[in-house]
């Protein structure tokens, strides 16, 4: 008990580190998209700490949380190095670069960068029934079906997460991750 609560602590205070360098980390436009997606990267690996998948998401005990990009990849290498060695829950975590929807339905986590908004319904769609965590950076992205997305607020990265969305992936949030997010329903 005293270790989990331990655990539960340790992972409030990396969010909320984390969270406060993205506050003080400045959004950048398209001129220094590195700083934005390697601040975006380790949000999208903090996210996962803070979600429950359900059992049947994974083909086995030991299988890895799969992190998915949707065809066109911001991230270059910072994604690759903020999870590299990590694991959550037990469980490596891997990340995979996704050109086909089919192939979606292997990942525990899609992020949909602005360049594929228009692919969303396409993605939500090849997704339906799956326990997927489904990330965008889109303005609308949220109301429109996927569970998390970055927006600018006052030049800082803030977060909205649509329950209605995680609800129906069957993903459980953490409450504290909800604190910090803008709530939003399809």
């Amino acid at each position: 008990m005293q270790a989990a609560r331990c655990r539960v602590q340790f992972c409030a205070a990396v969010l909320a580190a984390l969270l406060s360098l993205a506050a003080a980390t400045p959004i950048r436009g398209q001129a220094n998209p590195s700083i934005e997606y390697q601040v975006k990267a380790a949000f999208v690996f903090n996210f996962a700490k803070f979600v429950e998948w359900p059992l049947d998401t994974f083909k086995s005990e030991n299988a890895p949380i799969v992190f998915c990009v949707f065809r066109h990849d911001p991230f270059g290498s910072a994604l690759d190095e903020i999870i590299r060695g990590k694991a959550i829950n037990n469980r490596a975590v891997l990340a995979r670069r996704i050109t086909e929807l089919s192939d979606l339905r292997a990942c525990q986590l899609v992020f949909v960068s602005s360049v594929e908004y228009e692919h969303l319904s396409e993605v939500l769609k090849s997704l339906k029934g799956t326990s997927a965590l489904v990330v965008g950076e889109s303005e609308g992205f949220a109301e429109r079906g996927g569970g998390i997305q970055f927006f600018p607020e006052d030049k800082k990265l803030r977060f909205a997460v649509n329950v209605d969305a995680i609800q129906r992936a069957r993903l459980t949030v953490s409450s504290k991750l909800l604190a910090l997010a803008r709530i939003v329903h399809d």
